[in-house]
């Protein structure tokens, strides 16, 4: 399983070209978008209703372990969404009840993509995106501290990245 951070739409089209067969967990109503739907269900995304949370979580993992015939990576999205460089919030228990339920290990990723082409923005930076795959999460451990290690590993290296991209946050 592949836990990226989420600074842009950019960052899905890497991730996606970094892994050799990456499937997705996405927000359900991704499933009717034009052309990006189609493709995420056909090459085995799992969309998720994020306004159902504990259901939503059961279902998840239902259709994950349903799905875990098929070959690929698993990329979830810690945060669930979007999010700017520097913009603290919560990491979603979603990734920690895949991670107790699959007893894989997790693939933190930190990224400085957002600084170069924001969310809901028409400006482009000019710069080097760049994605740090940092050390892996092996099973085993109780939910919060996983959830502790994966925040702090992907914050701390996407603040560094984006203070050496120029984008000087806050403590760095």
């Amino acid at each position: 399983m592949v836990a990226p951070k989420h600074q842009s739409f950019l960052d899905v089209l890497m991730i996606y070209g970094a892994m050799p067969r990456g499937k997705f967990i996405f927000k359900a109503i991704l499933k009717y978008a034009p052309v990006i739907g189609q493709f995420g269900l056909r090459i085995g995304c799992i969309p998720v209703d994020r306004g159902k949370r504990g259901q939503a979580i059961k279902q998840m993992v239902a259709d994950v372990q349903a799905g875990r015939a098929l070959p690929g990576q698993l990329i979830i999205y810690p945060q669930g969404t979007r999010i700017a460089p520097g913009v603290k919030a919560p990491y979603k228990i979603g990734t920690g009840a895949l991670y107790r339920e699959l007893g894989q290990p997790v693939v933190p990723v930190a990224t400085n993509v957002g600084v170069f082409w924001p969310k809901r923005a028409i400006y482009r930076r000019q710069g080097t995106a760049v994605f740090e795959f940092l050390p892996r999460i092996a099973p085993g451990l109780e939910i919060a501290d996983f959830m502790h290690r994966l925040e702090t590993d992907i914050e701390t290296a996407s603040d560094r990245l984006a203070a050496e991209a120029g984008f000087p946050l806050r403590g760095l």
